[in-house]
């Protein structure tokens, strides 16, 4: 059976942009290798990470945007207009938060391995 406990805890509020940040002090919590390590060694832990959880959660994005708009979703994100892209998101996948959330546990669940 999985163990969703960390998706479980997440904030009523949470969204991508504050949430990447709280899902990783989550999954270091649960980290038991991570207990007694210098707050200096964390913070680069948790610098190390952002990037790879962002990238999980695109490869899940792109993923699921139906191949006829793909094209336009390129055009979008050259744009580099983040609420463009968000609205297209929201707008081309209809389960976008759940999509997202099996990422974060995607991601979690590789992360931390044999000591989950």
């Amino acid at each position: 059976m999985e163990n969703n406990n960390t998706f479980n805890n997440l904030p009523s509020d949470f969204n991508v942009d504050m949430g990447i940040d709280w899902y990783i002090d989550e999954i270091i919590k649960q980290k038991p290798d991570f207990n007694d390590l210098d707050e200096e060694v964390l913070d680069q832990i948790k610098k190390d990470l952002k990037p790879r959880i962002e990238n999980h959660i695109n490869m899940a994005i792109l993923k699921n945007i139906p191949q006829n708009k793909l094209e336009d979703f390129e055009k979008i994100v050259d744009s580099n207009d983040q609420e463009k892209i968000q609205a297209f998101c929201n707008e081309n996948i209809p389960d976008l938060k759940e999509v997202i959330a099996m990422a974060l546990i995607s991601f979690r669940d590789s992360y931390m391995g044999d000591n989950y």
